[in-house]
């Protein structure tokens, strides 16, 4: 699924056997937001860095937390149900579960069009944390739920530090059901 209003895959064949090619080849174009997928900093903030000029060590999480916040279609998870879900030490990468990945086969328009997000207010929270925390992943289609766009711009923004200071990494799309606890280590390379 991809996010409303974004192109899919798309698939070209440009060799056939069948069309007396000596092989079969093809050309894929592909957006960078379809399937999981990591937001960095210069994805809303022109000033800072772009993924590929992130040291290696920035995709490594050695202190992952999982964390369920169930919820449905076009809601927020909201700073409140972070914190309570979080408790004490948020360790480098946060995994929010919002069970929403389990549409993601099943019902792919609903997962892409009705997905939850965050709101500003978690987004805020996230920020607050002081380091360890480097990175987000959600199992909903975006960080910022499509159907409140200028929240989700503005979820976005705050997470890619716009405002100035530190940014975390953002990883959507993250298939977070296969989980039965908290890994040990997430490598969240792009």
């Amino acid at each position: 699924p991809a996010y409303p209003g974004e192109p899919g895959l798309e698939l070209r064949r440009r060799a056939s056997i069948d069309a007396g090619d000596p092989c079969n080849t093809w050309t894929m174009a592909l957006p960078n937001h379809l399937g999981t997928h990591v937001d960095g900093p210069a994805h809303f903030n022109p000033s800072a860095p772009l993924l590929a000029e992130l040291p290696l060590e920035d995709f490594v999480f050695n202190a992952p937390l999982l964390v369920d916040i169930p919820k449905g279609p076009d809601q927020l998870v909201e700073a409140e149900e972070l914190e309570a879900a979080v408790g004490g030490s948020v360790g480098d990468i946060l995994l929010i579960r919002t069970g929403f990945g389990r549409l993601r086969a099943t019902e792919p328009g609903k997962y892409s069009r009705r997905s939850p997000g965050l709101s500003v207010g978690a987004a805020e929270w996230i920020m607050s944390k002081s380091p360890p925390l480097r990175a987000i992943a959600l199992d909903t289609i975006s960080a910022g739920a499509p159907a409140f766009a200028d929240e989700g711009r503005r979820v976005h923004e705050i997470l890619c530090g716009v405002a100035g200071g530190r940014h975390v990494l953002i990883y959507e799309d993250v298939n977070l059901q296969v989980l039965q606890c908290t890994p040990v280590r997430v490598w969240g390379l792009p």
